[in-house]
């Protein structure tokens, strides 16, 4: 006889399985069938691999931690509260779904109300950098990762997210880290200046969704736990009231908080948390028990409201991800160049030399312009080999390959033209040999004011940039051993330490850009990062 899902992925786990009675509880039993029958449909489909325990940490805010009772300090018993408030809440649900189960989880939560993730990594670092942590799970601010028309920051949501997903996989290379997508509210909608109604919410879940999506796929989580997706469905099928303030229609219930219309309710964090568990575990929440002693019954959803809420879970987690434009995302695996150029495996800079053209996996391009740029808030010297150049502006300006900034920072790069979807921009890094080239950076598109246009940026990693080994440099675009700079660079006497470049190349889709029209204004970008040496940025256009 064929077991529920339910049972076969418990026999999974343990040797004596917890079975579902007929009374909505798990006990003990001695005797179920083998683990044979185990048949691929008893988990949610996915790309990542499921987790059923260890060591799990939630980072964020009241949307994490609840913002009212019964959720608030629900199963604070079970679950560590790094901050010492006594919250329960999503992470407490969580876990008591996880050993409705069966899986062993030890929950952690790392909350502050208010906060985004730039302040966790600020101000909860050595909490989150812990190797102890296996799964850790990210929730930004719920405004943040909106567009800065409706009041957000899309580019501090990238470079939270991306300097914590370092933060943990310098710790623990192998853990896994989910984006936790928060959910449009009535009260959000009208103070972000979206449509009332359904469709305001509607409007807003998609931005949401998008940026949310878009920091999966360029920082490279794990995957993305669609809650918010999960509140707007359950509008969509008619379970959820869209308009609280004008009272409960019969038969709904509120997915958002009485008080404020913004957090959530017993039902809304009850249903972040099944998402939850069915991304995480890859389990069907189909499958969790609604009776005495279950989550639900705690927290006083009935049976028939917690399984509206299940399958809410699994058909969220069941859906495919969004569809994007392709990205070209590219490295530059050559280069050639015109001056004083030695010719070698890579060619050697010796002196004021000129970039010629530049190869990806599209072709090779000798169409390339070099950007000017203005703006550059680096503090150190630039780097030189041949003249030296009267600033950072001036080191980073043109296809010039001897000369770059250093430690750029934020800086402002214009070419004076508009972009088509055949425009591939590019960068060349300069690296010491002793290391790998390339640097975390945020990219965002500018107008001819160097004023932001949009919401479109992407987040370099850099992994993105030319593959070259440290201490080796047969794979590098060129090598140069700098005269002027500072001194880490140039050595003692100049010229002893030899530096590498590599490259990326991307396009306006990696930027988030679907319809070229929508970014007409734009004419340059805006690229920050701490680190990051560009000798050249600049772009070309594919036939």
């Amino acid at each position: 006889m064929r077991r529920s899902r339910l049972e076969v992925l418990l026999a999974a786990v343990h040797p004596r399985v917890l079975c579902l009675m007929a009374w909505g509880v798990f006990t003990t039993q001695a005797a179920c069938s083998p683990l044979s029958e185990f048949e691929p449909d008893d988990l949610l489909g996915s790309t990542a691999a499921a987790v059923t325990g260890g060591n799990i940490l939630f980072v964020g805010n009241s949307f994490t931690h609840g913002n009212e009772e019964p959720a608030y300090s629900y199963n604070k018993a079970a679950v560590t509260d790094t901050n010492g408030s006594g919250q329960g809440g999503i992470p407490g649900i969580f876990k008591k779904l996880t050993t409705q189960a069966g899986f062993q989880f030890n929950v952690s939560l790392e909350t502050a109300s208010g906060q985004t993730l730039r302040w966790h990594y600020t101000n909860r670092s050595s909490t989150i950098g812990q190797a102890t942590w296996d799964t850790v799970v990210f929730q930004e601010q719920s405004i943040t990762p909106l567009p800065p028309s409706r009041g957000g920051s899309p580019a501090g949501f990238m470079d939270g997210a991306r300097d914590l997903r370092t933060l943990v996989r310098a710790a623990n290379p192998s853990a896994n880290l989910y984006l936790y997508e928060t959910w449009s509210s009535p009260t959000s909608v009208g103070t972000q200046g979206y449509p009332s109604g359904t469709a305001g919410l509607q409007a807003m879940q998609a931005e949401l969704r998008d940026a949310y999506f878009k920091a999966y796929r360029d920082l490279g989580f794990t995957g993305v736990a669609r809650v918010g997706d999960g509140f707007m469905r359950a509008v969509d099928q008619n379970l959820a009231d869209p308009n609280p303030a004008d009272g409960i229609s019969p038969g709904m219930f509120n997915l958002w908080s009485a008080q404020d219309s913004r957090h959530s309710s017993k039902y809304g964090s009850y249903l972040s948390a099944a998402v939850l568990f069915a991304k995480v575990t890859q389990a069907d929440p189909r499958t969790l028990a609604t009776g005495a002693g279950s989550a639900a019954a705690d927290l006083g959803i009935s049976a028939a409201d917690a399984a509206h809420l299940h399958r809410i879970a699994y058909e969220v987690n069941a859906l495919a991800d969004p569809v994007v434009s392709t990205p070209t995302r590219l490295h530059v695996t050559g280069a050639t160049y015109t001056g004083a150029v030695t010719a070698g495996t890579p060619a050697n800079i010796t002196g004021n030399a000129q970039l010629v053209s530049l190869t990806t996996s599209e072709g090779t391009f000798t169409n390339l312009v070099g950007a000017t740029a203005n703006g550059l808030t680096s503090t150190n010297t630039p780097s030189s080999r041949g003249a030296e150049p009267a600033n950072a502006n001036a080191a980073a300006t043109g296809l010039s390959i001897h000369d770059g900034a250093n430690n750029l920072n934020t800086g402002n790069f214009q070419f004076g033209t508009a972009f088509t979807a055949k425009t591939r921009f590019f960068i060349i890094d300069s690296t010491l040999t002793s290391a790998t080239p390339g640097d975390d950076a945020t990219v965002t598109l500018i107008n001819a004011s160097n004023q932001i246009v949009g919401s479109y940026s992407l987040a370099l990693l850099a992994s993105d940039f030319t593959g070259s080994a440290a201490g080796n440099t047969s794979t590098a675009l060129a090598t140069v051993s700098y005269t002027s700079g500072v001194a880490s660079l140039t050595g003692d006497p100049v010229g002893t330490v030899q530096s590498k470049l590599g490259g990326v190349s991307f396009s306006l889709a990696d930027l988030g850009v679907t319809d070229v029209a929508n970014i007409s204004t734009a004419t340059g970008l805006r690229i920050s990062s701490a680190t990051l040496d560009p000798n050249v940025v600049g772009l070309y256009t594919v036939p």
